[in-house]
Order: C-alpha cells, then structure tokens, then sequence
C-alpha cells in the first residue's frame, strides 16, 4: 500500500499553493512573534496543504538549483517570484534538498523558518548541521551542498553563481572531499545537469571522470536497480550534452548499464520504442562500442515483430510505445492495411484536418494561454468572482451568514496577493471595498475589510512585500502607496530608516519622493531628527521632489558637522538654483577636509557654478610641493572644463609653460588634462593652446 502511494504524482496546483503557503509563513515568522495571528494563519494553511499531499505519498522532496526549485525531476517555472524566492532563501544556506515526511507539524514547520533566519556565521555543512540540530525537526529532513569539499585554492576566490559551475568541474575532476555527490545532483532535473557541465571549461579527462558521473546521476540505493525512468533521465541528460562531451558521456552510460542486464531488460519495457531507437541512432553516430550482452537486447527490442520482443512483452500482449496491445490486435494490424477498415469520407476528412493551417485562424496556441492557465490568473479571476457577487445588484444574493466566510476569504487572498507582490489585485480590492460603502452595499463586508486593509498589520506585511518584490513591480506598488496616501507615508520612511540594502533604500527614497505632497510633511520633520543618516535620506528625496517650501529646512543642513548630510544639501539647493547653496558651496571649497573639497570640486562641475570660478582658479594655482598635489588638481581642471569659464585660461596657460623635472610625469598628466578640457571653452580664447598641443 505504502509502495503505491509513493508512486502518485503530485497535484500541481496543491503544490503550489502548499510552497506559496510556505513563503507566506517564511515572512510572517520573520517579522511577528510566535502566536501573533498572522503567523498562526500562514502556519494552518500550509500545514492544511501539507496534509493533502500527504495523501498523495509520504515524502514530498523539493530540491534547489541556485534560484530554481526542482521537484520529481522536473525544474517549477523560474518567472514564478515566489518560487524564485523560496529557492533562493534555501540556496542561503546551502541547502541542496528539503524532504518533509508524513507526520510533519506545524510547530516543526515553524522552526524550520526560524532555521531558515539564523545568523549562522560559519557556513561549513558542519556549522550548517550543528545548527539545526538544536530545532528536531523530526520530520523535515535538509540536505546540505558541501561547498567546503570544492577542493578551491586557497586566496582564489569564486563568484556565487558559478558554484554549480565549480561543483560539476570538481566532479569530474574527482576532488570532491564529501562523498555525498550523488545525494546533491540526483534530484537535478537532465536538461539543467548537461546545461551545468556545458559550462565546465573543455579539459582533458580520464575515462573514470565521465564514469563517475553517470555512477552519481544513476544510484539509487543498494537495494534498489535503476529503472525505465532513470534510463529516460540519461538519455535526456545525453541530448542536452555539447557535442564534444556527448559521446564520452554516452559510452560511460552503456558501459555502467550494461553491468546489470536484467535491471536493462525491465527498463527498456518501460520506454517507447521510438526513445530507444533514437538513442540508438545517436550512438551509431557517435561510433560509440555496445557489449554483447546489450547488443543482442537492443537487436531483439527493435525487431517489428510480436516473436522478436518476447523478452520484453507480457503473456498476455506486446507493449508498444507504452500501450498494451493484445496478440489478435496485433494480428489486426498486422494482415490488415487501413482501407480495410478506414472508409473513404473518413480518410478525406483526416486529410482536411491535417491541411489545416491553424495559424491562419486567429486560434490561441498552447504558449499563449499560458498566462491563462498559471495560477496567478486563476487567483484572479476567483478574487474577481467574488468581488462580482459582493458587488450584486440582485437582491438577496447573499445571507448574513454568508458575510463571515467572504470576509474571511477576502483577508486570505488579499494577504495572499499582497506577499506574492501582486499589488494590483490587492488595490483592486480596496478600491472594491470602498465603492460598496459609498453605494451603502454589503456594508457590512466592505466596511470590515477596509478596517483590515488600514490595519497595522497589513501595512507592515506591504512594507516587508515592498522590500523584496517591490522593485518588480515599481508602478502597481506606486499605485497602492498612493491609494493610502499618508497612512503609508511613517512607515514607508521607518521602512527606509531600518534598511541596509543600498538598493532596497533608493527604491523607498523613489517611492516615497514620488508621493509627493502626501509626504512631504513627514519629510520635513524626519530632516530634524538627530541620525546624520536620517536628514541625508530625507535630503535625498527632497532632491527628487523639487519643492522649494522645503528652502529653509535644507538651507540649516548646509553646515551640518556630517559633510554627507551638508553636502547633500548644498546639491539639493543647487538643484534648484537656490542662491544659498552657491555661497555654502564656496565655503566647502575653502575646507581642510580635502574629501569635502574634492565633493565641492565636483559639484560645481557638475551644476556649473560660475560663481566658484575663482575659488576653482586659487585651487589650480596652489604651488605644487609633492607629485600628488599635480593629481590633486586634475578634478579642478575637470571642474573648471565643465563650466568653460575664460577667466581660468590664464592659469591653464601658466600649468602647460610649466616645467618639472622631479614630477615630470606627473605635471604631463596634468597638461593632458587640461588639452582634453579646450574644446569646452570659447574656441578663439584658445586657438594659442590648440597649437601648443600638437607640441606636447
């Protein structure tokens, strides 16, 4: 009994709702506290989804391939975020495959996520280990990549995404030090397996290396032969292999099959004969030596009589590309030709159907309703449903008792859309809600879900939606901050104040800065609170906003003791041409800090201050005592190019007369730097120095 539930095939849209369940509760265990509701809601549901399939079988295996998550062989679509998202926060850890077992429970569940955000400072497999000892997670069962046993040398260092890529070479050069190989690549999916060794650099390698593996991809455990299904994998694997690696991989294949010919024998039932005889083709082109033994199975195989395949048939029929055919239908088939049983007007219309041009017709194909059948699309028309029944005009279409369940159904799904970044959904929502409250329709329903969307709790799980998967969808995420307008605002800047990702902050400071007059106010009073890096954040998205009632505030930052906040504030007031700024900038230019000078070099290059000309000119002029100062001055000369003012011509013209035979190189880089920056300047103020250059 066991043994057949083991062997049914997963439902695909309850495995995905059991690992979006999953991500969801990855998140909630991540921000809230062990019992808040959310944390408990997101744990019920993917338990509930567990229980289903575990129905199905008694281990459910998901393993990883970088950003990909692979399951019964077969890699889940890579554009899914929540897929991605969920392979890659395995990936983190190193964790090659999840397996949860029949008996798992939610509090197990629950320390798995909390595994899953540990601190762990070592990443060794050991270290990895060790750690999750501690949660007895009796039925979850994690399998490590040993990246410690890549054997790389040492001071060599290796970028993340090419670790498959190392793994493989590391494989094949047999300097693996785990021993555990074939636990990590056996759940890798045969098209992605011949994509990662694509990638090993082309080397000489002994026999034993493309041996060992076909060993790995193939063992199963000792008390167990490969079956039809593992054979089908080597010869996917084999297809998808560059040429030069094809035959190597071939030969090492019929070698380590033909060491078992029963277990060959069974498989080979189990595969239609056109696989087969594809394979054979391709290793008659590549030339590649069968043993006798397999031979002589291959030959009785591909004979096209019912007597030539006794070895491979049942008593009572033939297989026959995975059919079973009975001996008189055989015999049908075999005396017979299709006129004998196949009339005219049937044949005509046969041949009709196959002249039929079907792009011609404006039919959807296949890829197209793609779109249609994901289960994205599928949530959205169910939340559309339901918004149509809510939204009714016929009378009565709804009980009270009803209200509860729709309630409670539309938190789910509204939660649901919100984690998995579908902001549009979520507004559509809100804006639903809403609507039914003006038009005083169920009321009741509508006026308990806007209290849920405005509270604290759905804001913090948009806030942690909008770090991850906020920069994907940058105009829907815009769209639904807007709808809250300043609720949203305070925690959209603590949002920014906490967060360490550069990227994830220029993504808040855009979202907030495009709020526009629905932050500012909050804006204003964050550039008062004391972190150097909280007035430089808010600086920064006064930059983007442009509004000139901001003046005073930013004109008090201009002296601030953190040159990262003044200078901010000196380019937010140049920016908007504020006369404020330029004086403030002059006043850099004059520091003993020579970082803050060269950032005031720069920037008045890049506004084009003319007013700093001067200041630039008495930069250029300072007597160069050391070869550095010669460099020092390049960023003026760049500066000064920029704006193209002729009142630093004369200077230029002293730097190129100018002679050093200490700092020769050095004040020649200068002079460089100074012909690249003529053009900018008024082209018969510098004819004289065009000359010179020619000379240079």
């Amino acid at each position: 009994m066991t043994e057949k539930k083991e062997k049914l095939p997963l439902d695909a849209r309850l495995l995905s709702d059991a690992i979006i369940e999953l991500n969801i509760a990855r998140h909630n265990v991540s921000i809230y506290p062990k019992g808040h509701h959310l944390v408990e809601n997101s744990l019920n549901r993917a338990f509930e989804f567990f229980q289903s399939l575990f129905e199905l079988r008694n281990e459910i295996t998901i393993a990883v391939a970088k950003d990909m998550l692979i399951i019964d062989e077969q890699s889940l679509d890579r554009k899914n975020p929540v897929y991605r998202e969920v392979a890659l926060s395995f990936s983190d850890l190193n964790i090659a495959s999840v397996t949860f077992i029949s008996g798992l429970t939610k509090d197990e569940i629950y320390s798995f996520h909390r595994f899953l955000m540990d601190d762990i400072q070592e990443s060794s497999k050991e270290a990895l280990q060790e750690s999750l000892r501690k949660y007895n997670l009796t039925h979850i069962q994690i399998a490590f990549i040993d990246y410690s046993s890549f054997g790389f040398d040492e001071g060599k260092t290796t970028g993340r995404e090419n670790l498959w890529e190392q793994y493989m070479s590391r494989l094949l050069e047999g300097r693996l030090l785990s021993g555990d190989e074939s636990e990590v690549i056996n759940g890798i999916p045969p098209e992605t397996l011949a994509r990662l060794l694509n990638r090993v650099e082309p080397e000489p390698l002994k026999e034993e290396a493309y041996d060992r593996v076909i060993s790995s991809y193939l063992r199963r455990s000792s008390e167990r032969a490969f079956s039809g299904k593992d054979l089908k994998k080597i010869f996917d694997f084999i297809d998808g292999l560059r040429p030069e690696l094809k035959k190597q991989f071939l030969s090492s294949s019929v070698k380590i099959v033909s060491k078992d010919m029963n277990a060959v024998n069974k498989a080979l039932g189990d595969i239609s004969a056109d696989r087969v005889m594809e394979m054979l083709n391709v290793i008659n082109e590549q030339k590649v030596a069968i043993p006798d033994g397999l031979k002589n199975l291959l030959d009785k195989f591909t004979k096209l009589n019912p007597d030539g395949m006794e070895a491979l048939a049942p008593e009572d029929g033939f297989i026959a590309d995975d059919i079973l055919l009975s001996h008189d239908l055989m015999d049908l088939l075999g005396e017979s030709n299709s006129k004998s049983f196949v009339p005219d007007t049937y044949q005509k219309e046969i041949e009709s159907l196959m002249e039929f041009d079907a792009s011609k017709a404006g039919l959807k194909t296949a890829d197209k309703l793609g779109d249609e059948w994901s289960d994205e699309h599928v949530d959205r028309e169910f939340n559309h449903v339901i918004l149509e029944l809510i939204s009714s005009e016929l009378p009565d279409i709804l009980e009270d008792k009803d209200s509860e369940y729709f309630v409670e159904l539309l938190k789910e799904q509204s939660e649901q859309f919100i984690s998995t970044g579908q902001y549009a959904q979520a507004l559509k929502i809100f804006i639903a809600m809403e609507s039914l409250v003006k038009k005083e329709k169920a009321a009741d329903i509508a006026s308990e879900l806007i209290k849920f969307y405005h509270s604290q709790e759905v804001i913090s799980l948009i806030i942690d939606s909008l770090r991850i998967m906020g920069r994907n969808e940058r105009e829907n995420a815009l769209s639904l901050c807007e709808h809250y307008g300043e609720r949203i605002v305070i925690p959209l800047i603590d949002a920014l104040i906490e967060e360490e990702s550069q990227t994830t902050r220029r993504f808040f400071i855009s979202l907030i800065s495009l709020l526009g007059d629905k932050a500012f106010p909050e804006v204003i009073r964050y550039l008062d609170d004391s972190r150097w890096f909280v007035k430089r954040n808010m600086l920064f998205i006064l930059t983007e906003m442009k509004n000139e009632k901001a003046v005073p505030n930013i004109r008090r930052c201009c002296h601030h003791e953190n040159p990262k906040v003044s200078l901010e504030a000196v380019k937010n007031l140049l920016n908007i041409k504020d006369s404020y700024g330029i004086k403030a900038l002059r006043k850099h230019l004059t520091s003993e800090d020579r970082d803050v000078v060269e950032k005031a070099i720069s920037l008045s290059g890049a506004f084009k201050v003319s007013d700093a000309v001067p200041d630039l000119i008495n930069l250029l002029g300072k007597k160069a005592i050391i070869g550095a100062d010669f460099y020092n001055k390049i960023p003026v000369v760049k500066a000064l190019g920029q704006i193209g003012d002729p009142r630093a011509l004369e200077t230029l013209r002293d730097i190129i007369g100018a002679k050093s035979f200490i700092f020769k190189s050095a004040l020649i880089k200068l002079q460089e730097e100074i012909y690249g920056t003529l053009k900018n300047y008024p082209s018969e103020k510098v004819k004289d120095l065009m000359v010179s250059e020619k000379g240079l």
